[in-house]
Formats: structure tokens, C-alpha cells, sequence
């Protein structure tokens, strides 16, 4: 019995199975020796037309560079530095069942070969992969002292989710199953020969947040010699050039590779973005209050004009800015109060945020402008301000003017993925909370 799993209906980017069809997963129950690997396609076309098998490589290294993987959004955030520490953990504790099974991808693609020559060759992939003569040293134990020693993770207690484990069955069923041309391409193109430029957006986002030099072992090393593997496996898909559709075959398995680990990094990043926000939806489904048990003065309670905690300021003759905005320290999951003071005739920023805002006009006259729509206020106004809506307020009485901003900042703070301050305040990277 097989489980047919159509992958035309599943994939992303528009890549399809690299032999046009259903890919044929045999069950668990089925006996190893009766799992038979891909054939190759019928002769067809080729979109390699006369090009030399050196030129078709150039030419799909140029499509591996190109492809829609380097877009997804967790090399984005690496590269923008909004991913934290404890976001590092759960990603590598995920990648984790990918590293320590690596070995056998290389195997199964190794089993498919039918030149000597070339199992000599990925046989010394696997000699260095499993540490040759210090098993201390292979790869996947590496990749463990970085995730305890560097990171803090218990391995053992790792929950890997289903998409990782389907992930990497794919990887294993693709590689057991396929053609070894196809094979190779796959773990070539697509595999050891994007690791040194994926690894090196990991490794920037990892030194954002902290790891010491001595915990990027594991990425450097595969850095340098993940090359010489990616060369290792060219050989071997450039020894069946002259199979027919040899080309498509390879750009097919290649694409194929790229498409499903983007699948499982857009996966983890969204993943991700629930885990921040997991603590507030389990506080409201499980009916959890915060209120304490025995409130201390402020926690309940305060009085306009009362001391509250300096949040933000700045002044600017050239742009006729003063203002000043304080934070009531009330704890809770959702919402962050603010109070806003701008001086006579002065006004605030133009600026935006993620958060949505209720302004509620306690003194003062004045103005607010959000997006292309101006009001004009006045005590007991209150003026509701969209989340990433270009707004300002304007002062435009003698005295000063006071507002009390009902924010979600503390719901906004942990769904937002980086520092908006940076980009929408004058002074972003020295503004708090």
C-alpha cells in the first residue's frame, strides 16, 4: 500500500513534484526491499537545449540565487535584527531534527548510485559529516553543544511540531526515492550549495542578539566546508548529463528542495508571531485575571496630574515640536495608557506605530490631524487613531494641552515583529517602552 501525497495541490511557489506528478511515499508498513527509486522522466525537451552540461550548471546556479527561497520572512527578520533570543531557540530547536538527520539524506542518495567512483566520494561527505575519527566532532553533535551550551535548550525535551516532522520526512522520502540525478540535485542545488549564504544570514541574526563567538562553531564550519560537499554531489548529478531531460530533472529537484524548506521557514515564522501572543490568548480562555491580590496604590487606580513614568519627549524649534508623553504603569495584557502634554502653541511628531489609539481630551484646545483627515478638539473630545495612521496633534491655545491616549501597545508589543520606534520617531533608538 502507498500514500500518494500530490504535491501540485500543496506546494508553494508554484513548483510542482519534479516528475510532474504525485510523489509516492511508500507506508511504514510496506518492506524496505520493495521501495523502488523514481525513474527518470520519459525524453522530452529540455530547456537546457544545446547548452554544455557546464553552462546548464552555470545557468542553474543562477536560478538557485534567484529563487523566491531567499525572500521568505525568516531571513528577512534575521536580516533586520527583529527576531530575539528566545525566537532563536524555538527556530534552531526546530532545524534540530533536520541536522541530526542529515546523514541519512546523503545515504539514501548515496544507496542510488551506481558509479563506485562517486559512492568513494560521498562516503568521505559522510566520514567528515559523522566527525571521521572523533565522533565528538560530526556535525549533528556540534549542532547539540550549540543548542545546550549556546542557546540553552534541553534537546531531549524538544516538541518538534508536525510541520517539522513533515519536513523533514519529505526531505528523507525525496532522497530514498528519487533518481539518483534527481537526488543529487537535490542535495546539491538545493541543499549544500545554499548552505554557506543561509547559514551567514542565521549567523548575522545570532550575533544581533548576543551569542558569543564560541557557540558559532556549527555555522562557521559548515560555512567552509559545506562547498566542498555542494561539489561533491555536482559531480555526481553532472555524471548523468547525457540522460535524457537531464536538465529538467535538476532544476526540478533543485526547485523542489528550495520550495519545501521555504514552506517550513515561512511555517516557523508564523509559528513564531503566535507564540508571542500565546500568553494573552491562554490568560483569556483559561480565566485568568490580573488583578493582584492585594493591589498596591497605582496598580488600580490613578489621578490625572499624579506623578507617571516618563515614556518619551523631544523638542525642536526648527519644527515647532514640545511635547512630552508619560505611561500609567498599570499592568495588563492589551492596554498601555499614555499621557500626552504639548506646550502652548507647539505641537508633536508626525509619526506611526503598529498600536491603536484612543485620545481622550482632558484640557486644552487643539488640533489632530490623521492621515489626510484634520479635527479640532477640545476638553471631553475624544478622537480615535488607527494603527500605522500618520498622525500629530496640535496645541493651538495658551495653555498646555493634555491628553490621555488609551493604547494596545502591551498586545502590539508582542505581535510586532522589530522596533517601530526606529522608524517612526525622531529619536526611536532612544525612546523606552
Amino acid at each position: 500500500m502507498t500514500l500518494i501525497i500530490d504535491h501540485k495541490t500543496s506546494n508553494h511557489d508554484g513548483e510542482v513534484d519534479p516528475f510532474g506528478g504525485a510523489l509516492k511515499r511508500p507506508d511504514d508498513t510496506v518492506p524496505t526491499s520493495s521501495r523502488k527509486p523514481h525513474a527518470l522522466p520519459e525524453p522530452r525537451p529540455s530547456a537546457c537545449g544545446e547548452l554544455s552540461p557546464e553552462a546548464a550548471l552555470e545557468k542553474l546556479h543562477t536560478a538557485q540565487g534567484e529563487h523566491p527561497f531567499w525572500q521568505n520572512r525568516l531571513f528577512k527578520a534575521c536580516n533586520a535584527g527583529t527576531l530575539t533570543r528566545d525566537d532563536f531557540k524555538f527556530i534552531f530547536s526546530q532545524y534540530y531534527l533536520y541536522s541530526k538527520n542529515f546523514t541519512r539524506y546523503l545515504a539514501a542518495v548515496m544507496a542510488h548510485c551506481d558509479s563506485d567512483l562517486q559512492r568513494a566520494a560521498l562516503a568521505e561527505n559522510l566520514w567528515e559529516e559523522g566527525g571521521g575519527l572523533a565522533p565528538e566532532q560530526r556535525h549533528a553533535e556540534i549542532f547539540r553543544r550549540f543548542l545546550s551550551n549556546g542557546l540553552g535548550i534541553d534537546v531531549n525535551s524538544i516538541d518538534f511540531l508536525d510541520s517539522t516532522r513533515f519536513f523533514v520526512r519529505e526531505y528523507f522520502d525525496f532522497c530514498l526515492h528519487s533518481h539518483a540525478a534527481a537526488g543529487s540535485a537535490f542535495l546539491s542545488l538545493g541543499t549544500e550549495g545554499i548552505v554557506p549564504r543561509m547559514y551567514a544570514i542565521f549567523l548575522g541574526g545570532l550575533q544581533k542578539v548576543g551569542l558569543a563567538e564560541p557557540h558559532t562553531t556549527f555555522f562557521r564550519l559548515h560555512v567552509e566546508c559545506d562547498d566542498a560537499h555542494a561539489e561533491t554531489l555536482e559531480k555526481m548529478m553532472l555524471s548523468y548529463a547525457a540522460t535524457p531531460d537531464w536538465y529538467d530533472t535538476c532544476r526540478r529537484s533543485m526547485n523542489y528542495a528550495l520550495a519545501i524548506r521555504k514552506r517550513f521557514f515561512e511555517q516557523l515564522y508564523e509559528q513564531i508571531e503566535i507564540r508571542r501572543i500565546r500568553p494573552v490568548i491562554d490568560n483569556i480562555q483559561n480565566g485568568v485575571s490580573l488583578v493582584p491580590k492585594r493591589p498596591k496604590s497605582g496598580e488600580l487606580h490613578y489621578r490625572m496630574g499624579s506623578d507617571a513614568a516618563p515614556l518619551y519627549d523631544n523638542r525642536n524649534e526648527r519644527l515647532n515640536i514640545d511635547f512630552s508623553v508619560e505611561r500609567v504603569p498599570f499592568k495588563a495584557d492589551v492596554f498601555d495608557t499614555r499621557v500626552l502634554r504639548i506646550a502652548p502653541h507647539k505641537n508633536n511628531e508626525k509619526h506611526k506605530h503598529p498600536h491603536e489609539s484612543i485620545f481622550y481630551v482632558i484640557e486644552g484646545m487643539g488640533r489632530v490631524q490623521v492621515n489626510e483627515c484634520s479635527v479640532d478638539i477640545q476638553p471631553g473630545d475624544v478622537v480615535f487613531v488607527p494603527r500605522w495612521a500618520m498622525h500629530q496633534s496640535f496645541n493651538t491655545g495658551d495653555d498646555e494641552l493634555l491628553i490621555l491616549a488609551l493604547t494596545d501597545f502591551s498586545l502590539t508589543e508582542r505581535a510586532f515583529l522589530g522596533d517601530h520606534l526606529k522608524t517612526t520617531r525622531m529619536k526611536g533608538a532612544q525612546a523606552s517602552r
